[in-house]
């Protein structure tokens, strides 16, 4: 239906146009009618109208005003003017202000009126098919240009671009500005255990789309690209201001990397480490920073959670051969940690240590830089307090004197963490596995029986079970579950709400939103809005 308004300070003017035709059954519906073109902008200002009829002479606003004022703001509206025989100057005026076509009151009709608004909505369809396509151009360019800009940066940051022709060619065919300057590779990747207990397999991709969106929020208005370069691994490659010196620009650098850490920890609630490269002298040169910034990111492990590690800290250390090899098992350590795979982590520690015995020239705090993070990874996969152990553990190592104090102390921390695993309970091991079910299988019709089946349990005897060690029911735990990943969804996304509610396992969209609300407090279309929840 297209909305028609009709505008005329004569009463008996406007009930015998809205009496002059079957509106609905053409195709038409009369939405409001105003006595002066005043009120009929106000009217149209706040709401939405197709066509509107109007009279040229009004008090208080004429029809060429009210023409001339909407076509300002609404532009799409069309108009139809009524006129008398001796209006002839202010119709030309009328038509030159934009309307339509003009009627002359005494001789309009039911034919004449509905012909006219035929050609006017074929006007206006034809229109919004033109917009549509307009956009759907645009939208499909908008997609293209990311594509060629996404190529353009991995082949600088792997250093497929040599010559300086060729590099202005790209940025330009990628519509990206090339100023003067020095360029720093800001680096960090998406991992370990907060991840994995997080996000199954098929969803890392929503994640790796939030984490870009937010990327190109964070550096819009900035002289820094950033790019998704492997599905765990992101880069920034930023430009340093002109006159800026090595300190400076590093610090301007830390003061991006510190805000991207803050947005993603607000809307993503992770936390992530990142290192950055040295200054290189253009982003021709962007190889050689990626690859400074990723040998830093190597040796997050010897670094608090969150830290941002600069290359210039930690170059003295990471060209060894010993120190890649540790970084190596430090990595697999990870990994089977969060698999739960209790055999290779002890192979892996007796190989970290092996590793550390090994190292010769380094001082005694290297060999802190190298360990603690050993204990730490430990300490996380058994569920405890980590900056207290930590800080218990930093008194520990203030103790140190020798090598070989490392070497017993990491041995040590081996031993407890095998006792400690050797002392778990069939129970929570059994609870440990039903965690990991819901977290992959959240989203399909998860039930009670279902993981109970899956650990060949009884489902009475599951539930009880859970509920002893998790202190929560199983019904509460999956759907806080699917609550909280929705929440990232709703702030990320484009998708719909019921798109969303079917993604984390709710068929029925009004089902999902009374669920959401009752554990968050409002809807989910307000909670998408609402930048404050």
């Amino acid at each position: 239906m297209y909305k028609v308004m009709i505008v005329d300070d004569e009463m008996l003017a406007r009930v015998g146009i809205k009496s002059l035709i079957p509106w609905e059954e053409n195709g038409f519906v009369v939405v409001k009618e105003a006595e002066n073109g005043k009120k009929a902008y106000e009217w149209i200002m706040e709401n939405s109208v197709d066509i509107v009829i109007t009279d040229i002479k009004m008090p208080v606003m004429n029809g060429i005003e009210l023409i001339s004022q909407v076509g300002e703001r609404k532009p799409d509206v069309k108009f139809l003017v009524l006129s008398s025989f001796d209006d002839f100057e202010y119709v030309r005026e009328a038509l030159k202000s934009g309307a339509e076509d003009y009627f002359i009151k005494l001789q309009m009709n039911p034919e004449q009126l509905l012909g006219q608004l035929a050609k006017v909505a074929e006007k206006l369809e034809s229109e919004r098919e033109q917009k549509q396509q307009t956009s759907q151009t645009g939208t499909v360019r908008s997609q293209e240009l990311a594509l060629v800009r996404e190529k353009l940066l991995k082949d600088l940051i792997y250093g497929w671009i040599h010559s300086e022709s060729e590099y202005r060619r790209r940025m330009k065919e990628a519509e990206l500005e090339f100023p003067d300057g020095q360029v720093v590779s800001i680096v960090f990747q998406t991992g370990g255990m907060e991840i994995y207990e997080r996000y199954r397999d098929d969803e890392i991709h929503l994640l790796n789309y939030a984490i870009v969106n937010i990327l190109n929020e964070m550096t819009h208005d900035q002289q820094a690209y950033p790019v998704s370069v492997h599905p765990k691994e992101f880069v920034i490659l930023s430009y340093c201001r002109p006159g800026l010196d090595y300190a400076m620009s590093l610090e301007q650098a830390g003061h991006l990397a510190d805000s991207i850490k803050a947005a993603l920890k607000q809307y993503l609630n992770f936390t992530v480490s990142m290192a950055i490269s040295e200054p290189v002298p253009s982003l021709l040169e962007a190889k050689q920073s990626y690859r400074q910034a990723m040998e830093a990111l190597g040796l997050s492990y010897a670094f608090p959670g969150g830290s941002t590690i600069y290359y210039r800290e930690i170059k003295t250390l990471g060209g060894s051969t010993e120190a890649a090899d540790i970084a190596k098992e430090m990595r697999k350590l990870e990994h089977f940690l969060n698999r739960y795979e209790d055999n290779q982590v002890y192979r892996t520690l007796g190989s970290i240590r092996q590793l550390l015995m090994n190292l010769h020239g380094h001082s005694l705090d290297t060999f802190k830089m190298y360990s603690a993070p050993v204990a730490y990874l430990l300490s996380s996969s058994r569920g405890g307090d980590d900056s207290g152990w930590m800080d218990q553990q930093l008194k520990q190592m203030d103790k140190w004197t020798v090598k070989s104090d490392v070497i017993q102390w990491l041995e040590q921390v081996q031993e407890e963490w095998m006792d400690g695993m050797s002392e778990d309970t069939d129970s929570s091991r059994l609870i440990l596995s039903a965690k990991r079910y819901i977290r992959k299988n959240y989203a399909s019709s998860l039930t009670l029986e279902a993981v109970a089946e899956y650990l060949q349990l009884s489902p009475s005897y599951f539930s009880n079970l859970f509920k002893k060690e998790t202190g929560q029911n199983f019904i509460d735990y999956a759907t806080n579950l699917r609550i909280e990943q929705s929440k990232i969804l709703l702030r990320t996304t484009e998708m719909k709400v019921y798109e969303i509610g079917r993604t984390v396992g709710y068929e029925n969209e009004h089902y999902f939103s009374r669920v959401f609300k009752k554990v968050v407090g409002c809807s989910p279309l307000h909670y998408k809005s609402d930048n404050t929840l």
